[in-house]
């Protein structure tokens, strides 16, 4: 009875997202819902270097919250990106779609290559926020063993962050071809391409 009612609460909700998801995504419905991501925030918010400083400057009580807090920092980077990823691959679809007959096969495949980056960025993102709950879970169930260091996941997040990089700028590059105005708001909202620049 119960996996009765999980099961049909799952299908209503998923009826509930299909009946009232976004119709189509052209370039400028991607810039208004796109959450800005900085890019020095973001190779910040991974970066090992200050576990071992905090550490030795305020002791483990300290270090303990402020170590939940960066992680919980990381959580939030992880979705926004995700999201992002979510609509520009929801942008390249309908350009694929729409127009993709029309298209030259070099940019058919430029489409294609743009798709596979978001979906690398945003699997990265769910797999870097995948272990970054479980170390929150593990601070809070076994307080006893020593705090996770952000050192082990530094191969993750450099991975994380050069997928998402290549996204936007491709993205970007891909703006250039609707106008300066639409090229102009989307790079406002890149937020990494400053920092690489």
């Amino acid at each position: 009875m119960i996996c009765g009612i999980i099961a049909l609460l799952i299908v209503v909700r998923w009826l509930v997202l299909f009946a009232t998801r976004f119709p189509e995504r052209t370039i400028r419905d991607v810039y208004p819902f796109y959450r800005r991501v900085e890019g020095e925030v973001l190779a910040g918010a991974f970066r090992p270097g200050p576990d071992a400083e905090f550490n030795a400057a305020f002791g483990p009580v300290e270090f303990k919250r402020w170590q939940s807090k960066r992680i919980h920092l990381g959580m939030h980077l992880c979705r926004d990106i995700a999201a992002n990823c979510r609509l520009l691959i929801g942008w390249a679809a309908f350009e694929r779609n729409q127009i993709g007959s029309a298209l030259p096969d070099e940019l058919k495949q430029g489409l294609r290559a743009f798709q596979v980056s978001c979906e690398h960025a945003r699997m990265a993102a769910f797999a870097v926020r995948f272990r970054l709950r479980w170390r929150l879970i593990r601070m809070a169930m076994i307080p006893f063993l020593p705090l996770p260091s952000f050192n082990t996941l530094m191969e993750h997040s450099n991975t994380l962050i050069e997928f998402y990089k290549s996204t936007e700028v491709l993205a970007n590059a891909l703006s250039l071809g609707y106008g300066e105005e639409v090229h102009q708001n989307m790079l406002a909202v890149l937020g990494t391409l400053e920092s690489s620049g």
